[in-house]
């Protein structure tokens, strides 16, 4: 017979033993998508642009003083004879296409006119002694030009706001010059009640010129009569009204040249 094999006893009062430590768990990540990748060079490669661009920008055409060359082209060569300068402030204007190249310069506003002056931003690559050159708008101070707050492009800085009926054109204030751009509004304002008055005067002043007109078109138009006075003939009488005594005598149904004193007598019949 074969032997049974012994099962060692178990003591149950003997300690337990401590689980084993397991080891730390791999984590196993996700790698991007090909096409995600590909954005995200795409968008750090149009950011390290821009700072570019800026950095740039900064470098090649901001150290010119804009204001003193503004300033001096408005002197010398765009203000009229008898045209003085009533506000100006300083502002810039930046297209959306290039919004980093700022065109800096003036908004004046005149005697006569309201004017825009930006001096144009330099050529990234042109030579640096070239000639400036300047951008010049101008409106004319009546009704139909407003002048108002308002933002610039993004809403990032305070502007004054320049309507016409066919365009709207926004110029950025530095924030240091907004009290004069408050004033420059003020004084638009001003003018611009000033014109809406005038205007209403002119309008006033034509209707009763074209009543008057209209009134003597028709007394032209009316038949004239005169009353004789002593001492006058039928033949004076045309004379005087540039007609005949024929002409008289046919309008007024005369047999002869005789008239008396007092008679009425037609001289121009209605026409």
């Amino acid at each position: 017979m074969g032997s049974t094999p012994l099962v060692p006893e178990l003591d149950v009062n003997a300690p337990a033993r401590p689980p084993r430590p397991r080891g730390p768990r791999i984590k196993h990540h996700r790698r991007l998508p090909s096409a995600a990748r590909y954005t995200l060079a795409f968008a750090a490669l149009v950011v390290l642009t821009i700072l570019v661009q800026i950095a740039v920008h900064m470098a090649r055409t901001d150290p010119r003083d804009a204001r003193a060359i503004t300033e001096r082209e408005l002197r010398v060569n765009t203000l009229e004879p008898g045209e003085r300068v009533v506000r100006m402030v300083s502002v810039f204007k930046r297209p959306a296409i290039d919004y980093f190249r700022a065109t800096r310069g003036l908004l004046v506003l005149t005697n006569k006119r309201l004017l825009y002056l930006g001096l144009e931003p330099r050529d990234l690559l042109a030579a640096p002694d070239l000639p400036p050159t300047f951008e010049e708008r101008d409106f004319p101070l009546d009704t139909l030009v407003h002048v108002s707050s308002g933002r610039t492009f993004f809403g990032i800085a305070k502007a004054l706001v320049i309507q016409t009926p066919t365009e709207t054109l926004r110029l950025g204030v530095p924030s240091g010059v907004w009290p004069k751009a408050n004033l420059m509004i003020v004084a638009m304002d001003v003018r611009h009640d000033k014109a809406l008055a005038l205007s209403a005067q002119q309008r006033a002043f034509l209707a009763k010129a074209e009543a008057e007109r209209r009134a003597a078109e028709l007394d032209r138009k009316k038949a004239k009569y005169y009353t004789v006075r002593r001492g006058d003939a039928l033949g004076s009488i045309a004379t005087i009204w540039n007609t005949t005594p024929d002409r008289l005598r046919a309008w007024n149904k005369l047999p002869d040249n005789r008239i008396r004193v007092g008679q009425t007598l037609m001289v121009k019949p209605a026409t």
